[in-house]
């Protein structure tokens, strides 16, 4: 049944995608649709995401479930900022929601132990689990909006004006990307809080060493670093590098560490 529903989120977000990359006024009009099916699409992604997790009888679904997270705070992202000036995220924000949608679709699901029920069965994971993914979603937003500002700076100071009409002012992306990167930031610490609880009231004791929760905290210092530079009067191109940076280190932490090093935040790799 959940299957079905993932089917819808994935026809939505392919029309969102499309609807970005068809020139001319058949794109334009279809644009304008793309954020109602976006919707619809967001609507089903969580009630398979609901559903995933009542027929599986574990919350977090390994890594096929965290990539299918992360993909609707992606589409939530592009849903709120959806607006005509800043329709290019769509090109960007759409096409990442339904990869990562797609790739979490096709990654077999591994067979959840005994050992596993039981950790997951503490009521902190859902809340650690939400927290961190909602701080990725801040993190893919500040990512998006950081591409967007270094291409425009880049054409501003080449001189190339042409395709620059529609596009919000350099001012009011940096501003974008800031609150992004600080949502983001805010909810990660949070995540990082509630799963350090959860960690303590685990029967696991070798957290502390676990490849990715190493790899977090680098991303999270890195993020801190970014944030701090900004009071300091680093913003601009500074902030969009570090988002940019950041938000790749943030998909190896998620892809590369997964099938390359193992630990219990693996998801089953």
């Amino acid at each position: 049944m959940e299957r079905l529903v993932y089917i819808l989120a994935i026809f939505a977000y392919s029309y969102t995608t499309f609807a970005h990359f068809f020139p001319g006024s058949v794109g334009q009009r279809l644009v304008q649709y793309a954020r109602a099916v976006a919707l619809v699409g967001i609507v089903a992604h969580l009630t398979a995401l609901v559903l995933t997790a009542f027929w599986s009888e574990h919350t977090s679904g390994g890594f096929p479930g965290a990539l299918s997270m992360i993909a609707v705070g992606v589409a939530i992202a592009y849903v709120i900022v959806g607006t005509k000036r800043m329709q290019a995220l769509g090109m960007l924000l759409a096409p990442l929601a339904l990869v990562l949608l797609g790739t979490a679709l096709v990654v077999p699901r591994h067979e959840v132990s005994a050992l596993e029920t039981t950790i997951q069965a503490s009521p902190w994971l859902p809340i650690h689990m939400g927290l961190v993914f909602s701080g990725i979603a801040g993190f893919a937003l500040s990512f998006a909006v950081g591409i967007l500002y270094l291409w425009v700076r880049h054409r501003l100071k080449n001189k190339r004006f042409s395709g620059l009409g529609n596009l919000p002012s350099l001012e009011k992306m940096d501003r974008i990307q800031y609150r992004a990167m600080l949502f983001g930031f805010i909810f990660l610490t949070l995540g990082i809080g509630a799963g350090g609880i959860w960690a303590s009231v685990s029967p696991i004791v070798a957290w502390t060493f676990d490849p990715k929760v190493v790899f977090t905290l680098m991303i999270w210092l890195w993020y801190g670093i970014a944030l701090q530079l900004r009071l300091a009067g680093r913003r601009g191109h500074w902030t969009a590098t570090f988002s940019v940076v950041g938000f790749l280190s943030l998909l190896f932490s998620l892809v590369g560490v997964n099938f390359l090093l193992s630990g219990w935040h693996g998801y089953g790799g």
